[in-house]
């Protein structure tokens, strides 16, 4: 069994690193990640959320597991969801689970604001509600530029398909919507709700300790994680 990780906005595979360490030995994962950051940091940026889904079905495609769960974090679950649906109108192998953190339902992000050409200092205060923000990465100017048109190229690439999502159909697969209790700007368990009109069948709806990036750092999901696909496996 393996995992396929699916990385946030601005980040890159590197942010598994925790979660990756923490699956083993049961699950082994492979962290992919989307051009113009990391190890792609000399490829021009994707600004368009289904070239990010063609992006990684390519990466997927050359590595596929015979056995795999798929698990995104925040833009990442956005991918991922649509990265299923991919994988079954190709009629590809699909993955044996959905673990989907941090981010609402494709629908659910219609009356966001417009960040698009807004000034850096307007941005990182959007950015930093999220409670993703290392106080030093705030306290030193070039990390800030350069890190800043890694998020806003992914910021903006999720506003487009905010924007310009109108249905997509409810998809056979098993799935846990995983949500930080602490996340209260973004998520709630009233609101991870909405996940469950977009699934045939009935998902799980969890909470974990943390805030918006508890995935990263809370060891229990990992155990969650292994006690699901050990279920699965049997």
């Amino acid at each position: 069994m393996k995992a396929i990780l699916l990385h946030h906005a601005g980040g890159d595979k590197y942010a598994f690193r925790n979660l990756q360490q923490n699956l083993l030995p049961e699950i082994e994962s492979i962290a992919f990640e989307l051009p113009g950051r990391s190890d792609r940091i000399s490829e021009p940026f994707i600004k368009n959320i289904y070239q990010a889904v063609d992006d990684i079905y390519a990466q997927l495609q050359r590595q596929i597991p015979n056995e795999y769960c798929i698990v995104g974090n925040s833009m990442g679950a956005a991918i991922a969801y649509l990265l299923a649906h991919k994988l079954q109108q190709e009629n590809i192998q699909m993955p044996k689970h959905l673990f989907l953190s941090s981010r609402l339902s494709p629908d659910a992000y219609k009356q966001e604001p417009n960040i698009v050409g807004i000034s850096s200092a307007d941005f990182w205060k959007v950015v930093q509600q999220y409670d993703g923000v290392p106080a030093q990465l705030l306290q030193h100017k070039e990390l800030m530029e350069f890190y800043e048109p890694i998020l806003r190229t992914d910021f903006e690439l999720l506003q487009q398909f905010n924007e310009s999502f109108e249905s997509i159909a409810a998809i056979d697969v098993p799935a846990s919507i995983l949500f930080g209790d602490q996340d209260v700007r973004n998520v709630s368990n009233e609101k991870m709700q909405g996940w469950r009109k977009f699934f045939v069948n009935y998902i799980d709806i969890k909470s974990f300790e943390g805030k918006h990036f508890f995935l990263y750092e809370n060891e229990n999901v990992a155990t969650y994680i292994k006690m699901k696909m050990n279920v699965i496996s049997r």
